[in-house]
Order: C-alpha cells, then sequence, then structure tokens
C-alpha cells in the first residue's frame, strides 16, 4: 500500500495511540486522588474499563474519519483535489500547535475568556489551511511517526486485549462476600409497639437558609408550620463539609476519623461498616428497612450497608438526566457501578471526553433529580403493604447545586434572568471568581453573583418545602402518620459568605489561593466547616405528637441514629459515639459535651495514622478551628460572630488552649487505635 493511501487500519492505530497516550497521562494523573482512599488492585479494574471504552471511542471516530475522507475524495474527485494519509497524520499536530498559541494569547490577554466553541472551530478550520499550505513537509513526517507507532500499538492492544476478561469478571463472574450475621435481637415486653421510623435528609440544606430557624426569606412556610407540634433543634452540627464521610456517619454514628470514609470519591468501606450501622441493628431487631437515596455517594452500596436493606433502588432511578453526559453516567451505573470502582472515568468532567459531551449537551433549566420522584418511589412500595414496623431512609439530592427549582419557584426570591440554567450558574460563577482574583471586577460585583446564587438557593428551598408538604398529605392520606416517627435532617449545608467577608483583600487572597489550586472556593461553595455548612437542621416529630418544642442544646449529626434506636426500644451498642437525645425530647437534659467535626481530604487512606486535616471543635459559645499542616489556629466566639469573622485565639488564650487540648488529645487516641479496627 502506497504511503499516501489511508484506510481503517491506518486511521485507527494513529488515533487508539494518541487516545491511549493521552489515557496513559490521564492515569498517573488520576491514581495520584486514588490512592489516597483505594489500592492498586481496585485501581486495576478502572484502568481495564476505561481503556476499553476509550478504545471503542478510537473505533468509532477512526470509522467517522475514514468514511469522512472517503465521501471527501469522492466529492473532490472531479475537481482534482486528491487527500493523502499524511495530511491526516500532519492535521492534528498543527492543530495541536494552533490550540496552544491561541490558548496562550488568550491566558496572556483575555484570560477571563473561556474557551468557547467558535473560538475551536476557527482554530480547526485553520489548522486545515495550514495543513494544506505545508502539506510538501507532510510525507516525512507521516513515515517517521508510522514506523514509531507499531511497537505502541501492539503495547496498548496487548494491554485492552487482558482488560477485557477482568472487566467481565469484575462485572458479571465476580461474587460478593457473603456477610453473617452477629448482632442480638431484643425482645418487646407485652403492649410495647415500635413505631414506623422515616428520615428524611436533604442533601446540602443549611439550616441558616431555613424560616423555621428565622431564616429572613419564607423558604420553609410548610415546615415552620408542620415544626410547631414537633422537637426542633436549633444548634446541630454535622460531621464534615461533604456527603460521603457526614452520611457514613449518619448511618454509624461514628465521627469520620472512627469510621475513615475521608474523601470526595472514597469508595471504601467504613471500618467494621457491613455490622456496626444502623440499619443492621434495625434489622436484626423486627425493622423493615428501605433507603431511597437519589445521591450515587450516599447509595447503601456505596456505604457499604446495601445487605443490611431489604429495599434499596439504584440512586440513578431518582434522577431524569437530560445532558449527553449524564445520561451516559446513568447507563455506565447501572453496567458498573458499585463493581468497578471509577466506573464513570470515561465521563468524568476532567477528561477531555467527558468535557467534549458537557459542551456538546444543552443545558439544563430545571433540576433533573426532582425529591418528588424519591417520595413516589416510597409511596408505591407502602401501598403493596411492606412488614411493619419499618425504617425508611430518604436522601433527597435538591437543594444541592445546581440551583435549578422549577417554575414557579425559579425567581421567587430574585427577579433576575441571569444564572437561571446549570451552565449559566457554573461558568458565570467561575468567570466572576476568575475576574475577580485578577483585579478585573470589584468586591461588590462578585457579591452580586453570590447573591443571585443564594437566591436560587432559597428557591429551591422552597421547592424543597413544597414537595414535603405534599409527602405528608400522602401519608396522612394512607393513615401513615399516627404510627410513625418523621425525622428532617441534612448531610450538610452550603454556604455564600467566606470567613473574611468583611476584609477585601483577605477575601482576594483566598479565593486566589483555591482557585490556583483547582478547588475553587470549596469553602465558599460547600466543602469547608464554616456554620452555614456544618449547622445542619433537625426536626424529630413523634406519633401523635401535639406540643411543640424547642432544643437549645448542642448536639451532633452521629446523635441522630442513636435517637433512632432510643425511639425504636432498642439498645444503644457501644461502638456508636452519639448518644440519645430523648431525654431532651422528653423536656429532660443532657449532660453538655463538645461537638467535633473534620476535613481529612489530604489525609492518605485509612490504615495510617491521621496527619492532615482541618478540625473543628464547638463547646459553648464557642468554636475552635484547627489545621493541623501548618498549625493555624482560629477561635470564633458564636455569639457575637456567627460568620466566623474574627479569629480571638489570642484574646482568649485560656479557652483557646482548652478546645485545642480537646482536639489533640482526641486525635492521639484515634491515632493509637487506627489499623487494630480494621
Amino acid at each position: 500500500m502506497s504511503s499516501s493511501e489511508f484506510s481503517f487500519w491506518r486511521i485507527f492505530r494513529l488515533i487508539f495511540v494518541v487516545f491511549s497516550l493521552y489515557l496513559l497521562r490521564d492515569a498517573f494523573y488520576r491514581w495520584d486522588g486514588f490512592r489516597y482512599y483505594a489500592s492498586f488492585v481496585d485501581f486495576i479494574p478502572s484502568v481495564a474499563l476505561v481503556s476499553i471504552l476509550w478504545t471503542l471511542v478510537a473505533a468509532f471516530i477512526a470509522l467517522v474519519v475514514f468514511v469522512s475522507l472517503r465521501i471527501l475524495e469522492i466529492l473532490c474527485k472531479p475537481v482534482g483535489l486528491r487527500f493523502k494519509f499524511e495530511y491526516l497524520v500532519m492535521f492534528p499536530f498543527v492543530l495541536l500547535l494552533s490550540t496552544g498559541v491561541v490558548y496562550g494569547v488568550k491566558q496572556l490577554y483575555r484570560p477571563e475568556v473561556s474557551f468557547v466553541r467558535s473560538i475551536l472551530l476557527y482554530v480547526f478550520f485553520a489548522s486545515i489551511f495550514l495543513t494544506w499550505i505545508f502539506r510538501s513537509k507532510a510525507r516525512r513526517l507521516s513515515d517517521f511517526i508510522e514506523e514509531r507507532i507499531t511497537p505502541l500499538v501492539w503495547l496498548f492492544g496487548v494491554f485492552v486485549m487482558i482488560s477485557v476478561p477482568l472487566v467481565a469478571y469484575h462485572t458479571w463472574l465476580k461474587q460478593p462476600v457473603e456477610k453473617k450475621s452477629h448482632a442480638i435481637s431484643v425482645s418487646l415486653g407485652k403492649g410495647e409497639e415500635r413505631p414506623n421510623i422515616i428520615l428524611i435528609t436533604f442533601d446540602a440544606l443549611s439550616a441558616r437558609n431555613m424560616s423555621v430557624y428565622g431564616y429572613h426569606r419564607d423558604t420553609t412556610p410548610f415546615i415552620s408550620e408542620w415544626a410547631k407540634n414537633a422537637s426542633v433543634f436549633k444548634w446541630v452540627e454535622a460531621e464534615s463539609g461533604y456527603t460521603i464521610p457526614t452520611t457514613t456517619s449518619l448511618m454509624t454514628g461514628k465521627r469520620v476519623w472512627t469510621h475513615q470514609r475521608y474523601h470526595l470519591d472514597d469508595a471504601r468501606r467504613p471500618v467494621k461498616g457491613s455490622t456496626e450501622n444502623l440499619a443492621y441493628v434495625l434489622k436484626n431487631n423486627g425493622y423493615y428497612n428501605m433507603a431511597f437515596i437519589a445521591n450515587i455517594l450516599a447509595s447503601v452500596d456505596a456505604l457499604g450497608i446495601a445487605d443490611s436493606f431489604d429495599v434499596a433502588p439504584l440512586a440513578v432511578e431518582f434522577s431524569n438526566p437530560v445532558t449527553l453526559r449524564k445520561i451516559v453516567e446513568k447507563y455506565m451505573y447501572i453496567l458498573f457501578g458499585e463493581k468497578i470502582r471509577l466506573y464513570n472515568w470515561i465521563v468524568k468532567e476532567d477528561f477531555i471526553l467527558g468535557e467534549y459531551l458537557e459542551v456538546l449537551s444543552r443545558d439544563v433549566y430545571t433540576t433533573t433529580v426532582p425529591p418528588e420522584k424519591a417520595f413516589n418511589r416510597f409511596l408505591e412500595i407502602i401501598d403493596s403493604n411492606p412488614p411493619e414496623p419499618f425504617f425508611a431512609w430518604i436522601h433527597l439530592l435538591p437543594p444541592h447545586g445546581p440551583y435549578l427549582p422549577p417554575k414557579p419557584y425559579m425567581g421567587l426570591f430574585n427577579s433576575s434572568s441571569t444564572l437561571n440554567s446549570r451552565k449559566s450558574q457554573w461558568r458565570e460563577r467561575d468567570k466572576k471568581i476568575f475576574m475577580y482574583c485578577h483585579g478585573q471586577i470589584s468586591l461588590q460585583e462578585i457579591q452580586k453573583i453570590i447573591s443571585i446564587l443564594e437566591a436560587r438557593y432559597d428557591e429551591f428551598i422552597r421547592y424543597c418545602d413544597k414537595e414535603f408538604e405534599h409527602f405528608i398529605s400522602q401519608l396522612k392520606r394512607r393513615n401513615k402518620l399516627e404510627d410513625t416517627v418523621i425525622i428532617i435532617s441534612s448531610d450538610h449545608g452550603e454556604a455564600f459568605r467566606p470567613y473574611h467577608v468583611g476584609h477585601g483583600g483577605e477575601f482576594r487572597e483566598n479565593i486566589a489561593r483555591c482557585h490556583a489550586t483547582q478547588r475553587c472556593c470549596k469553602w465558599l461553595y460547600g466543602g469547608g466547616l464554616s456554620e452555614e455548612i456544618t449547622r445542619i437542621p433537625l426536626i424529630i416529630k413523634e406519633p401523635g405528637q401535639t406540643q411543640g418544642r424547642v432544643i437549645n442544646d448542642l448536639v451532633e449529626q452521629i446523635d441522630i441514629p442513636a435517637t433512632i434506636l432510643d425511639l425504636a426500644g432498642i439498645p444503644i451498642p457501644s461502638w456508636m459515639e452519639g448518644r440519645s437525645l430523648v431525654p431532651l425530647l422528653r423536656g429532660g437534659d443532657l449532660p453538655s459535651r463538645p461537638a467535633f467535626s473534620m476535613s481529612l481530604l489530604r489525609n492518605p487512606a485509612r490504615g495510617q495514622k491521621i496527619t492532615k486535616g482541618i478540625f473543628v471543635v464547638w463547646e459553648g459559645d464557642y468554636k475552635l478551628a484547627y489545621n493541623t499542616e501548618n498549625g493555624e489556629v482560629m477561635l470564633f466566639n458564636l455569639k457575637k460572630d456567627p460568620y466566623n469573622v474574627n479569629n480571638i485565639f489570642d484574646d482568649k488564650p485560656d479557652i483557646g488552649r482548652h478546645l485545642l487540648e480537646l482536639i489533640k488529645e482526641n486525635l492521639k487516641t484515634v491515632n493509637e487505635r487506627i489499623g487494630i479496627e480494621e
């Protein structure tokens, strides 16, 4: 075959090698984060799966290119134009070089401008023109490349072939490890009946944005009315600022440093999680357990407690994905989720295919994970008369971002026509933050964007409130309120104010630091330990309760599972670190004790001592934050400084040293037992 002729195989070889080299680079990058929460043995099946899928994408693109060139060849033949294989080899290099030049110029003169489709289109056609201009050099380049890619074709090809049986084994052949029951059932006395229990958690719902907690906007009108005959806890602190550690604490009653699930994509099971969890204890004491979890990160499979539930639909069943990337991700989860760790590697937002699918997808103007889907699925199960007593955990994704309530809620608290779609919320936010970091816009301008985002968040909460009202009315119609405890809470909150909202210079420094590390203000949008993020709601309504109660005691998220067991008349196991709040529900008292929260994202995988992290402790009116990496300590008086602006550690050294010692002593105890309980 002439070196100027092209075929599908020659095109595929070239694309396959380029794609494989990109994947190799990405694998090293992804392993750097994956090793924090899983082993190399867990990583290999993920690499195998993405290698197979990426090869299929390469084959598809090669086919499209081949067919397109054949059609062009036929169309251009009458006018004497001829396409040669060497032009095809040269074009990617010209395109890459042109893109790099344009990107460099953009970063130098207009860094706030995103790389939109129009710019990429101009670069594409310019590269075609440049390839034609320098076509005389293409033959030598083509021969040089073809000679040297052959070993790489064999190397990457063999790995893909080995990957096929490996993925097949993990997907269809590997059997889950059977877990033996060790719980002891407890018999009830005569005349005693255990109540049904429904735990409803809203993802990223901050107590400070709920009108039932005194917020200035009427975000929860129904919950406010419903809670008049319930017990409202005013001061509840979450165990962390992320879904994975907080939902694990919610189901185990353990702090994050104990269950050891730290990370944003942590696919490990909690320490002793298969038996030391709330649902397991309930199940072994006669409860029929159901889970309706709309967030994949909080699914009972991800938490390693699926065996303790009798009903647990897949999280993707509660979504209506409309973007191409989300549709692909949904079906990948159905096929490979919970079997292969990084099942969605190929469509992640930071993988090139995911980026392009996102660009090609149409915008979204309303939530694709409506709360009514999970509520309605629960009601369907109830209509089939499941065994009682039952425990149901319903975890809803709203009001987690993007903040896209449907009409008539969108625009209820801010009539601005901006930031009303998924792409506009993320792009505009990131663009404005970038511009502010580079001094191109004022503090007031970025605060305007944040205020609109918070309004959208509040509108989302109002939508959730309405759907909860409808859910309660459906339970009432089915006569399920007379013997059911209903609990409202969340995994963590959301934040729209930085620590240094009053100090422009520090605000800019914090944003710039976050942006430079590609963490982009996690403390501002849900990743830190500010009060907006850690202060969560907790409202408990018992069967037949007619008198409301407001409880101001400091309590923790890990107290919720212990309280559920106590309400069910089941002894609280010693491994739960939380305590029952039932005495407070009955008008009694509990001894005060400090509460803890932590972010351990930079700490290595479990089994190793905790050396990196941010820890927070609350006691009395004070909150202390401690960063173990740089030794920074901040102390706040929550009564005088609810948004954690003024560090008073130097003004209150005795209180500061006492709270700091609490963290260090507990951390020392935790590190002494790490590895022993595995």
